[in-house]
């Protein structure tokens, strides 16, 4: 038994040893060199765009970062493209498989998770495995105000109990587990979630495993769907943003980095990490709201299952971690590819495909893709983020 074990250890510190010299040569021989033409193509391009990123870097980067001309052209187009695709996705949408708006609104959903989740355990690097707890427990509240209280409750009413609900929920995994340091707290976290799942299936006044199929759906007009999901998701990444570049985000990033050196600072660590959860909390209740908007149902599998917090850190993974933008980025490239790109294959082989970019993109980008086309954009002329 020890030598099979010995003998594994071998074989996948070998792999490991030769996917890292594998990495380090494509980066070497084919990216960088990809990488540097295309800076020298983008250059004049980043010029003529300068006029208006400095508009920009003097009225509002104080708030939400500067940015160079290639940076503010990347926002300024994503955000015109997501406003327009009531327009666009209908016509584009049967080139790549059809209903593409029904995957941009579920990705605006996801992108709300997956910034939550980020503002939480990629600026703090405390990693949860719990985040699909808060979201469930916005999507609950909603279904059991509904079904056990009144269903002509006005939505103001339930989103604004079960947004509550998810910040009382993510206080309450935080207070007890914000002190401890190391592994512990990401083993906690998972614990919650498996503790919350069999709550949700134990007791069928919790809906059991066929959950609630009251709460109905905002409308099925897709385009008005899409709207209902991507306003607020916008609105949630500006937020959060403002947060990130705050003196909070700085505190937490510190955290992450020197967790000792900010207590010597007499800055209370432990304070400042349950801000953050906190902060996490809400944007993760009006995303379990709005997946109750598009679903139009309540069930442990949709909600709860640890396999929904894992998808949010694979997304901020493959967009990079500790941006905000990049997990937004990082849910619609994922959701894409699961929903429109991959969509003819069965469920399995489909995540088969997703966990394999995940691989690759903690072994050759390990920023995550977005953050590392930012950084180029902005190292274009010298400048990044």
């Amino acid at each position: 038994m020890i030598s099979t074990i010995l003998l594994l250890g071998t074989v996948l510190a070998t792999v490991t040893r030769r996917l890292g010299n594998v990495a380090g040569t494509v980066r070497r021989e084919v990216l960088l060199p990809i990488g540097q033409a295309l800076e020298r193509l983008l250059a004049p391009i980043d010029r003529a765009l300068e006029p208006a990123a400095n508009a920009y870097n003097r009225s509002l980067g104080p708030y939400f970062g500067t940015m160079t001309g290639l940076q503010f052209a990347l926002i300024l187009v994503s955000v015109v493209a997501l406003l327009t695709a009531g327009v666009w996705a209908p016509m584009v949408g049967p080139l790549v498989g059809g209903g593409l708006l029904r995957t941009l609104a579920l990705a605006s959903i996801w992108a709300i998770f997956a910034m939550s989740w980020d503002i939480q355990s990629g600026y703090t690097g405390y990693i949860s495995f719990g985040h699909s707890v808060l979201s469930g427990a916005a999507g609950y509240t909603t279904a059991l105000l509904i079904v056990h209280v009144d269903p002509g409750l006005s939505i103001w009413v339930t989103a604004s109990v079960s947004v509550l609900a998810a910040l009382v929920i993510g206080l309450l995994i935080a207070l007890p587990t914000l002190r401890l340091e190391g592994p512990y707290f990401s083993l906690i976290t998972f614990v919650a979630v498996l503790l919350f799942y069999r709550l949700t299936t134990a007791f069928s006044s919790l809906g059991g495993i066929p959950g609630f199929g009251q709460p109905d759906v905002f409308t099925w007009d897709p385009v008005m769907r899409y709207y209902y999901m991507a306003i607020p998701m916008l609105l949630i990444a500006l937020g959060l943003t403002f947060m990130a570049r705050s003196n909070l985000g700085m505190i937490l990033v510190a955290i992450r980095e020197n967790e000792s050196a900010v207590s010597a600072a007499g800055i209370n660590p432990t304070k400042f990490k349950i801000w953050s959860f906190a902060l996490s909390s809400i944007p993760m209740g009006i995303g379990g709201v709005l997946l109750v908007g598009f679903t139009g149902n309540v069930d442990p599998e949709t909600f709860v299952i640890v396999d929904n917090s894992i998808e949010m850190i694979a997304m901020a993974v493959i967009g990079g971690m500790s941006s905000i933008l990049g997990p937004l980025g990082g849910a619609f490239l994922f959701e894409f590819l699961n929903h429109q790109l991959f969509h003819s294959y069965s469920t399995p082989v489909r995540y088969l495909f997703l966990w394999g970019l995940v691989l690759l993109v903690l072994v050759f980008a390990r920023d995550g893709l977005f953050r590392m086309i930012w950084h180029r954009l902005g190292a274009v002329r010298g400048e990044s983020e």
